[in-house]
């Protein structure tokens, strides 16, 4: 990809050709007539410090050893839930980034990837069940007997169906379904919808917007996670940037266009693949760990779900923080405990809503794709048939 700056505007091509680059120079410089005005400068060289994002024993796993987790892991299962359908996928890939401009900047660095999913399935009559679990980093980790436990531990939860009657009730969402809930949020810290001046947050830096219980970081130094790397899709070396602290929101997240629009800095959250423009996105986006665990949190509903799985992203207006899911998978709880898997039901609310009514947040976090964070306990949601 190359992005270039012409009286004043900004040109981009990119090309798969790596044998000719006139084409690709040419584009770009077309380009800049209709491109958007720059304020900014590419940087210069920047002290870069060293992230962990390459695991050497990520190249050298064999395609057999692979295939063999992912049968141990099916073989696990099958003997606890022998009436699951299972498909497992095992990825790994390698990458080298290179970013260099006029400005004397050369940089460059590797990066691994690892991944390990399970799909468990079965389909008897009417009663559909389905349970996904995953792990990915840049690091290579056996997760097959982990992953396999997991799913034999829900598939024992889901063997009973529980009804619950539409109403609010209080509800956990466990880490793999909070992401939904930090949809909004993430859109909302986004320095292209601020330089828009469409976020709800806009006026907000340095007032509270959620739980005083709440600290979150995005972090591309985290060693490690999806989205770890040294420098940025723009050449800024990576930092931690607080977002939330103790409820208060600290930062927005911008790259070196939005940052210069609004006449702030970079914060190293210019994001790009080589084939597009940068872009405001968070990295390893970090849910700090509370105090409590899964097992209390469900001691202490009367009555109440557990969200775990949800189909697609939900309707709504997402900017502002609404969302309307149905539940893919998810238990009902009574006097203290799981009864059963609950079906053919929707949940929802408003984002901004739940994360103020935090009752607890769990002890123990998690990776779900780039965003790592525990199960959260909240006092009450909507729930519909």
């Amino acid at each position: 990809g190359l992005r270039i700056i012409k009286n004043g505007k900004i040109g981009f091509s990119s090309t798969t050709n790596l044998n000719d680059f006139t084409c690709l120079v040419r584009s770009a410089f077309a380009s800049a007539q209709f491109g958007q005005k720059t304020l900014f400068q590419f940087p210069s060289f920047n002290k870069i410090p060293p992230v962990g994002c390459f695991d050497s024993q990520v190249p050298s796993l064999k395609i057999e050893d692979m295939i063999e987790e992912g049968e141990e892991a099916i073989e696990l299962i099958l003997k606890e839930a022998p009436y699951f359908e299972c498909e497992v996928e095992v990825e790994k890939a390698i990458s080298k980034v290179v970013i260099l401009n006029s400005r004397g900047l050369k940089y460059s660095y590797r990066k691994s990837f690892y991944a390990f999913s399970i799909c468990a399935f079965s389909a008897k009559e009417e009663n559909f069940l389905e349970i996904e679990e995953e792990e990915a980093n840049c690091k290579y980790y056996d997760y097959s007997t982990s992953l396999a436990e997991k799913i034999i531990q829900q598939a024992q939860l889901s063997k009973k169906l529980a009804k619950i009657s539409p109403g609010s009730y209080p509800v956990i969402f466990t880490s793999k379904a909070m992401p939904i809930i930090f949809q909004a949020l993430k859109m909302g810290i986004n320095g292209k919808m601020v330089q828009k001046k469409i976020s709800p947050l806009l006026f907000k830096l340095e007032k509270p917007i959620v739980s005083s219980s709440i600290n979150i970081t995005d972090n591309a130094t985290f060693p490690y996670g999806i989205s770890s790397s040294p420098i940025d899709g723009e050449g800024i070396p990576s930092h931690p940037t607080p977002i939330i602290r103790e409820g208060v929101l600290k930062n927005f997240l911008y790259d070196l266009q939005t940052a210069a629009v609004l006449r702030t800095k970079s914060t190293a959250n210019g994001i790009r693949e080589y084939d597009s423009l940068p872009s405001p996105s968070t990295t390893n986006f970090l849910v700090e760990e509370g105090k409590m665990g899964l097992e209390e949190m469900i001691a202490d509903i009367k009555e109440g779900v557990i969200v775990d799985q949800v189909i697609g992203s939900g309707q709504g207006n997402v900017l502002m923080g609404e969302f309307s899911v149905n539940l893919d998978l998810g238990y009902k709880i009574e006097k203290g405990k799981v009864v059963g898997r609950v079906k053919n039901i929707m949940v929802s609310g408003n984002s901004y809503d739940l994360l103020n009514r935090v009752v607890g947040i769990g002890r123990t976090s998690r990776f779900v794709g780039s965003t790592k964070t525990p199960p959260f306990y909240f006092s009450q949601i909507s729930v519909s048939g």
